[in-house]
């Protein structure tokens, strides 16, 4: 992996009063009916422009046309082993900047244990060794879908800088870990 490969906050001058979202995930999850979910949300401060892609790092032969990412979302489904597998090889190309509030785990078809092809301590180890938040819904319904999409918009306020007084290290350091804690019997 060359450094030009590394996907960095604040590589190129931000557009004003807009905020870019990049969401990561495998081929077949949901990502599309999210960045439509996320584009339609009211935002009266910012404009929200949203990217999609399969995985990182993201082609060159584009670069020069990208905009400035603010906010990274990684979505993963747990009834798809390869979502997960897909994440994992993405993060590598994501410089660590970006895990001071500037990344958030998305998981979907997290209800019904019987479909799951991911143990949910995979996922909750991957948010807690990046300290990243971890959001999840059933996107089958659209309801859900929006209540993400805003704590999703939420985040991206904080981290491209239009909430006063708010830095993405400060929400970041109010996180809690997603560790199971296991008590003895005694």
């Amino acid at each position: 992996m060359d450094g030009s490969d590394l996907l960095s906050p604040m590589q190129k001058v931000p557009d004003p009063r807009t905020a870019t979202i990049l969401i990561v995930g495998a081929e077949v999850s949901p990502k599309k009916q999210f960045a439509e979910c996320l584009v339609n949300i009211n935002v009266p401060d910012f404009l929200i422009q949203v990217r999609m892609a399969s995985y990182l790092p993201l082609p060159k032969d584009n670069a020069d046309q990208r905009p400035n990412i603010d906010f990274v979302v990684f979505m993963m489904e747990m009834n798809n082993a390869k979502s997960l597998a897909t994440v994992h090889d993405s993060l590598k190309y994501l410089d660590a900047t970006f895990f001071m509030g500037r990344v958030c785990f998305v998981v979907t078809q997290g209800g019904d244990d019987s479909i799951h092809c991911t143990n949910i301590k995979e996922v909750t180890r991957l948010c807690d060794a990046y300290s990243s938040p971890m959001l999840s819904g059933n996107f089958d319904d659209e309801e859900e879908r929006s209540i993400v999409g805003r704590q999703v918009i939420q985040m991206v306020e904080i981290a491209a800088g239009f909430k006063a007084d708010v830095s993405p290290l400060l929400v970041q350091a109010t996180g809690q870990s997603y560790q199971y804690i296991v008590e003895d019997d005694v």
